[in-house]
């Protein structure tokens, strides 16, 4: 026996002897007690998965980046482009395509939808880990207010 077959609900659990020659009866029996604890084991077993959702769940939402500027609608981002990540072989490419232009934000997944400065809609959301705001440069010309 295992010590894995003293917390979870088995034949083994039942303590019938496998090398001995069983009765119908016994077995019978045996199985009768088996299905006569399957909601209880169904309903354990549910509330184990929803707790270890939640746990991982906890987890994820403490080590998860949090952002520090708030980003909004209008406001100028870089998206990063994974395609690079794992090529060495281009290492010194830019990885951050744009400028682009929030459209629209899903808070509740963490998603934005992005446009093309000219109005041209990009059609996947992307996660907020993938993108990071713009501050444009100032040019020579313009002068100190």
């Amino acid at each position: 026996m295992l010590p894995i077959e003293l917390s979870a609900i088995s034949w083994a659990l039942y303590l019938v002897d496998w090398n001995k020659s069983c009765t119908r009866e016994q077995l019978l029996t045996t199985r009768a007690r088996q299905l006569e604890r399957k909601d209880d084991n169904v309903t354990k077993a549910a509330h184990t998965l929803a707790r270890n959702r939640q746990q991982n769940k906890d987890f994820f939402d403490s080590h998860r980046h949090k952002r520090l500027e708030e980003l909004g609608i209008g406001d100028l981002i870089l998206l990063f482009n994974s395609v690079l990540k794992k090529q060495w072989s281009r290492k010194l490419d830019n990885r951050w395509l744009g400028p682009y232009r929030i459209r629209a934000i899903k808070k509740e997944r963490g998603t934005y939808l992005l446009e093309e400065l000219d109005g041209r809609e990009l059609k996947l959301p992307f996660p907020g880990e993938m993108i990071k705001k713009f501050y444009p440069r100032r040019g020579v010309d313009e002068v100190d207010e």
